[in-house]
């Protein structure tokens, strides 16, 4: 099947390629599941990697009815390899493989089941499943079952340790290194088995020998992958993948991590669902800094029902355990703006009434002991409005003003269109203004000076000064008197 098609390509030769093609051209059901196992992951110098000529083979197999051949189909659809993804199709191709008794099929049907992704939600059926796949081998099954009856899921599976613990050790003495650490930390917390620190030792050493690695050092990697260090590049998808998986073994610390990932969008599709999930989730595993998250779900209505009241006892349970000063500052602020908002704000119900009192306390508090700019924004709108303070626009730009530096781009836009432009900007905009002008009376007077100029040596001005001497010499001479003193009379 595809998982082991890789090993299976290397030692492939030639001629058997050749001989599987030719079979599986003849209508052999089993060569032409090989054939399509050699497609899906390609064999150097003889196939290329082709998951849609893959699928073609996948269901020439599965129209024979070749189980293989159906589970392929199904995780093609289910992937999305080679055909667009379809949980539907994928959850019936699932089904014709687990009735025919594939184990694998069985836990990705149950998968399905659990989620009510591509079927119906039915918890029962999908640890019927599990049941089912564990019972003819499949180890990734027994460890979920495991997992399962350990930790129980309220109102559908009844914890029973003793059971969980029982799938456990069927899942470890098929090599499974997650199972051990599982069976580790029974021993350790007493729980399905008597308590047995030196028995967990053992457990513990055998799942780190097998490759398993603990939360804390999966946690750590996650770590080193989102700041990104000499030795290990920036990957925050790769981060969010595996702060998921120390999540999914418990580790408090990742899963309010992951929630905050998927609330901003940060290495995973932005999903405010599982931000809201995943931040309970770390809540019950003692990560009491979720309890922001969880407020803030709370507060604008992020996967959950609106509830101003709620989030400020999230925000609140939140600040019992956090440590960090800057953080606290943080969540002050935002115990403020549910006291601000009350009623209805951006078109959100609240269930609590405005307190401005309250807000302005909270507010001068984050303001005080973090410099954080949203609360300087907040005291300044308070100002302006004459909420819980008096009203006072000189204060207002105050509050505003230092909300700019310290980057708040709210305060920054208010102060800029309240100042019109900066000193700078006065500079930039007048000194080349009046340095434009001068120029350009320069040119002016030059052009002028040259006209001038030009004009007294034309030869327009020239016959000018003909015409006026003319006119002189005129004049002169219709002064000589009309009679003449010599003539006779």
């Amino acid at each position: 099947t595809l998982e082991a098609v890789s090993e299976m390509a290397v030692k492939l030769s030639k001629a058997q390629i050749k001989e599987w093609q030719d079979k599986a051209e003849a209508g052999d059901a089993d060569a032409q599941n090989k054939v399509g196992d050699l497609h899906y992951d390609g064999v150097e110098g003889a196939i290329p990697k082709d998951h849609e000529k893959a699928l073609e083979w996948f269901v020439k197999a599965a129209d024979q009815g070749h189980v293989d051949g159906i589970y392929s189909v199904g995780w093609a659809y289910l992937a999305g390899e080679g055909v667009e993804r379809d949980l539907t199709k994928g959850a019936e191709w699932m089904t014709k493989a687990s009735e025919k008794g594939h184990a694998k099929a069985m836990r990705h049907l149950a998968r399905l089941h659990f989620m009510g992704q591509g079927v119906d939600k039915n918890t029962k059926h999908a640890v019927e499943l599990l049941t089912s796949s564990s019972e003819k081998g499949d180890v990734q099954s027994s460890c979920m079952l495991g997992k399962l009856y350990m930790e129980g899921i309220p109102n559908e599976i009844e914890k029973d340790p003793k059971v969980g613990f029982q799938f456990m050790v069927k899942a470890a003495e098929a090599g499974d290194p997650e199972s051990m650490h599982m069976i580790a930390l029974a021993y350790e917390k007493g729980e399905g088995v008597s308590q047995d620190s030196s028995k967990a030792q053992i457990w513990r050493r055998m799942a780190e020998q097998a490759g398993f690695h603990s939360p804390d050092t999966v946690f750590r990697i996650a770590v080193a992958h989102f700041q990104g260090t000499d030795n290990v590049p920036r990957d925050v998808g790769k981060a969010a993948a595996l702060f998921k998986k120390a999540a999914d073994m418990g580790h408090g610390v990742s899963a309010g991590n992951l929630a905050r990932f998927f609330y901003f969008g940060t290495g995973v599709q932005q999903n405010y669902v599982q931000a809201y999930e995943w931040a309970q989730k770390a809540v019950k595993l003692g990560e009491t800094d979720a309890g922001m998250t969880v407020g803030q779900c709370c507060e604008f209505g992020h996967g959950t029902t609106p509830d101003h009241q709620l989030a400020l006892q999230w925000y609140f349970y939140a600040l019992n355990g956090m440590e960090n000063p800057k953080t606290r500052a943080i969540i002050y602020h935002y115990i403020a703006r549910c006291y601000y908002k009350g009623g209805t704000h951006d078109g959100i119900p609240s269930q609590i009434q405005p307190d401005y009192p309250k807000a302005v306390y909270w507010v001068q508090r984050s303001m005080e002991e973090g410099q954080v700019g949203d609360a300087f924004n907040m005291m300044g709108d308070m100002y302006m409005r004459g909420h819980g303070v008096h009203k006072d626009m000189k204060k207002a730009e105050e509050m505003w003003r230092l909300a700019a530096k310290l980057g708040n781009e709210s305060a920054q836009e208010e102060m800029h269109t309240r100042e019109k432009h900066t000193w700078k900007e006065h500079f930039l905009f007048w000194v080349p203004t009046i340095i434009g002008t001068l120029l350009l009376l320069a040119i002016m007077s030059y052009f002028v000076w040259k006209y001038k100029e030009m004009a007294s040596e034309s030869w327009f001005s020239k016959i000018q000064e003909i015409k006026l001497n003319d006119n002189d010499n005129f004049e002169k001479d219709d002064d000589t008197p009309r009679g003449d003193a010599s003539a006779p009379e």
